[in-house]
Parts: structure tokens; C-alpha cells; sequence
């Protein structure tokens, strides 16, 4: 049975009650996801998991991979097909759309969000998920830039561009945040459901940025641990200076809101970013 919501494709059927939701937005990973997903079974073999998957229209065989995975697995592996529209990445309404699937649909207390492309190491998942379970923390970052991190595979020129773009945005929403563009992620069902009542306004990967405004605003316990990053062919010509522009007035928005306007409720008539 399929439902569908504009352009998007709910597969049917009934779902075991999770205790974790990983959230995994893709575009042509056919040759990282099986490993990923394999990588995530062997470290949480002992935990009641689920990953939730959004395509947004893999053009590469990803798809086929999924489709053999959620049928081999269908405790495991839950996946929302999209079909993309228009110019630039949708990273942040895929991890929306996710994160509301594994709030409607089980009864998941912690949420995980993770690359697809193996930049983010499965290994990683049962110490930061500890932070959570031990109530350290309602939201744990995995940052790049805190005592004990590692990133490999990345261009000197793209390390400068990310940490400079983090510094700005740590001047407008909060200092003490050292990495607010890492899609690596750990929260509770309590900061899902602060993210998912409030209005959202971008569907780009600026969407991390918003939510931890949200996140701030709120007065969430948010601490940031070590992590290995593996960067992936995102040399400096892929970034486009009219992209950042936009990103510069989007935080600068995202700022006033988090300081002084707040971030209303949120009507969801349509998927964010559509």
C-alpha cells in the first residue's frame, strides 16, 4: 500500500517500536549506503533501532539497494522516496520529513542524524547515544572543532571556508556552539518534538543552523563530544559565493528570531523546501 503526500511516497505497514530513529538523507550513495548500514546493525546489534531513509531521487541504483534492503529488513529499514525539485541541496527538509515519520510513527525517545556517505562514522553512535541515555544532555553535536576530533579527506581551503562560516554564524546565534554545520547529531524525543512544533523556514542544509536556534531558544542542554569526519569530494568549487550569501542573510534571520521574535508554530500543509 502507498500513501502519498504531494511527491512523496509513504511505503505502508505496520513498524516494531523503536528505541533509537537514525535519520539518513541520500542522493546517489549506491556505493556507501549498504556499508553504512551495515556498519550501523553491527554496532547497535544489541539496540531496538530504526533507519529512516529519504531519496531525494538517486538516479545511480541507490534505489534499487534500498528497495531490497527495507524488504529484506523491514524493522530496520524504513524509506521515503522523493523526487527533488529545483537547484541546491534539500538536505534540511529531508531531515525534517525523517524526523517527523520517527515521531508519528514509533515510539523512538532518542533521534540520530547521520550522512550517508560514510563521513560520519557508525562507531561513533553508543558514546554520544550515552550522553542522551545517561541525561547528560537533551542534544549532543559531534564537532569538528573540540579537543580530540579528527578530520581526513578534506582541502585545507574547504576546512577554512567551514570554519570561518562557523565562526560567524557562533557570533550571531551562540559562542559557546563550536560546529553548527556537522549533520552528525543526537537528541531526545523532547528536542524532536521542540523542532517539529516549531515554524521552519528552510529546507537547505542552513536548516542545522535553524534548529539549533530553536534548540538554544528553548534552553536544551546541548553539549558537543569529539568525532572522526571523513570528508568526501567537497572541494571549494562546488560552493558557490551566491550560495553563501543566502546562507549570511538566512543566519542573520535565524538570529533575530532566536533573540527576539521566537519561531512561531508550524503548519505543515506541505513538506519544507517544496
Amino acid at each position: 500500500m502507498l500513501l502519498t503526500c504531494g511527491e512523496i511516497l509513504w511505503p505502508g505497514g505496520s513498524f516494531p517500536l523503536p528505541r533509537i530513529c537514525i535519520i539518513v538523507p541520500v542522493l546517489n550513495e549506491r556505493d556507501n549506503i549498504l556499508a553504512l548500514l551495515r556498519r550501523i546493525d553491527d554496532t547497535l546489534e544489541e539496540d531496538n533501532y530504526v533507519v529512516c531513509i529519504v531519496d531525494d531521487g538517486s538516479t545511480d541504483g541507490t534505489r534499487d539497494i534500498l528497495a531490497e534492503q527495507q524488504r529484506q529488513t523491514p524493522d530496520r529499514v524504513h524509506v521515503i522516496y522523493r523526487e527533488k525539485r529545483g537547484r541546491g541541496s534539500q538536505r534540511g527538509s529531508a531531515l525534517l520529513l525523517s524526523l517527523l515519520w520517527g515521531l508519528n510513527e514509533s515510539d523512538a525517545q532518542y533521534f540520530v542524524e547521520m550522512d550517508g556517505d560514510l563521513s560520519h562514522r557508525p562507531e561513533e553512535l553508543p558514546s554520544a547515544l550515552t550522553r542522551l541515555t545517561d541525561d547528560e544532555a537533551d542534544v549532543v553535536i559531534a564537532c569538528k572543532y573540540v579537543a580530540g576530533s579528527v578530520v581526513t579527506n578534506r582541502p585545507i581551503e574547504r576546512r577554512m571556508v567551514s570554519f570561518f562560516c562557523n565562526l560567524a554564524v557562533r557570533v550571531l546565534l551562540a559562542p559557546r556552539i563550536h560546529d553548527y554545520s556537522n549533520g552528525y547529531r543526537f537528541y531526545t524525543r523532547e528536542a524532536a518534538e521542540k523542532v517539529a512544533t516549531a515554524r521552519i523556514r528552510y529546507g537547505s542544509p542552513i536548516y542545522l543552523s535553524e534548529v539549533m536556534a530553536i534548540w538554544l531558544r528553548a534552553g536544551m542542554r546541548i553539549i558537543e563530544v569529539p568525532t572522526t569526519y571523513i570528508g568526501r569530494n567537497e572541494g571549494v568549487s562546488k560552493l558557490r559565493v551566491t550560495d553563501l550569501i543566502k546562507a549570511g542573510v538566512a543566519v542573520f534571520e535565524i538570529s533575530v528570531r532566536r533573540h527576539l521574535l521566537g519561531f512561531g508554530r508550524a503548519k505543515r500543509q506541505r513538506p519544507i523546501g517544496s
